[in-house]
């Protein structure tokens, strides 16, 4: 090979090279910490999308839902869930009422308000758990088995890995203050597997007087990926994101460089609204932090990638996307009239909540332009 025609090729390969160069990996307690610039691989993406279902619950009377949470299965169908009324519908593919699947109670199959109800797509079955129990009901919603979740100090289920494990923050009070973990739970030999803790002040105080803001009050975000096996945890007060092994073996730490937002007193106002004009709350204003979290949310996403939601403003936030290897691949942008603030993601794009006179509704969007992440 001439040393012309050796350059000519070498000079391709680093201009092929140039934008992965950009992520550096760098151990650190034998601990590969991915360290990608601040502006994704491959740049913004503007999400071209197409509706493809909507839902009114409330266009029938005997449905109460305050406001709801919702799941999909592969099959289409939907269901809309209530956790504090334990109520819970669903719905067939094309949008169709199917029935209600809960009913309130301590029987068999029955759930009590307020104790956290979630709803899951388990293997083929629907799973309906509580922070108490969880019950078994088949893909028709009859009724197969329930079990107690005597777990204490633990929240109703996050996530299910398999019939005997499940994934949960847990909590309890010491001397210092609150110590908050995630972690799994098996239910066969009630072991544990801790993902991540942190003991911390969790709301914001003034004397006798506190409250939570999830824009700047300290918060543990994490997630499971079925696909990879993967338990995504972290601190929201800094853009770090620990990827797990389900024996919480940390496989390597997601970075990317994240200044936090300074607010201002009109800021403030927008993100503690409630409290304008209201002079009993008028010391929140000086209690609260003059820096947002760094961290909003954080998503699973088809094939194994991961969308952060980084806080970027008073209300605010973008959504960043990382590829399984934990590489910065894309900032998504979506049309301002839809939010991705409680949105739920399937294989062939997303379900999240609209407003028709002044109440949710459930739509779905197909995402037609990202073919690596979305069908």
């Amino acid at each position: 090979m001439s040393a012309l025609l050796f350059i000519g090729l070498l000079g391709l390969f680093c201009c092929g090279q140039k934008s992965e160069d950009k992520v550096q990996v760098t151990m650190i307690d034998g601990i590969s910490h991915i360290q990608n610039p601040e502006n994704p691989i491959k740049g913004k993406v503007s999400l071209e999308l197409e509706k493809t279902l909507e839902i009114n619950p409330y266009s029938r009377e005997d449905i109460g839902l305050r406001y709801f949470y919702s799941v999909k299965e592969k099959d289409g169908e939907v269901i809309l869930f209530d956790p504090n009324r334990s109520e819970a519908h669903r719905y067939d593919s094309q949008g169709d009422y199917i029935g209600s699947l809960i009913r309130l109670g301590q029987g068999p199959g029955e759930f009590q308000q307020y104790h956290g109800l979630r709803i899951f797509f388990q293997n083929g079955q629907i799973w309906a758990s509580s922070s108490v129990k969880r019950a078994v009901f088949d893909k028709n919603g009859n009724f197969i088995e329930e079990q107690k979740l005597t777990t204490a100090g633990t929240s109703s289920p996050s996530f299910f890995v398999d019939k005997n494990r499940f994934i949960s923050r847990k909590s309890r009070w010491t001397d210092d203050g609150q110590l908050r973990k995630v972690v799994m739970f098996d239910l066969v030999s009630e072991a544990e597997v801790v993902f991540f803790e942190a003991l911390r002040e969790w709301l914001i105080r003034k004397g006798s007087s506190a409250f939570n803001d999830s824009w700047a009050t300290p918060s543990i975000h994490y997630v499971y990926c079925p696909y990879t096996k993967r338990v995504y945890v972290a601190m929201n007060e800094a853009y770090r994101i620990h990827a797990k092994d389900l024996d919480g073996n940390t496989l390597y730490v997601i970075e990317r460089p994240c200044k936090q937002v300074t607010v201002s007193r009109k800021d403030k106002e927008i993100l503690i609204d409630w409290a304008v004009g209201n002079e009993s709350w008028k010391w929140a204003f000086d209690a609260y932090p003059d820096k947002l979290a760094a961290i909003r949310n954080m998503a699973v996403l088809p094939r194994g990638y991961l969308a952060v939601y980084r806080i970027t403003g008073p209300k605010q936030f973008a959504v960043d996307v990382y590829d399984p290897e934990g590489k910065y691949v894309y900032v998504l942008e979506f049309p301002e009239h839809i939010s991705l603030e409680r949105a739920t993601f399937f294989a062939s794009g997303f379900g999240t909540q609209e407003t028709r006179e002044d109440f949710p509704v459930y739509c779905e969007y197909r995402i037609k332009n990202l073919p690596k992440i979305f069908k």
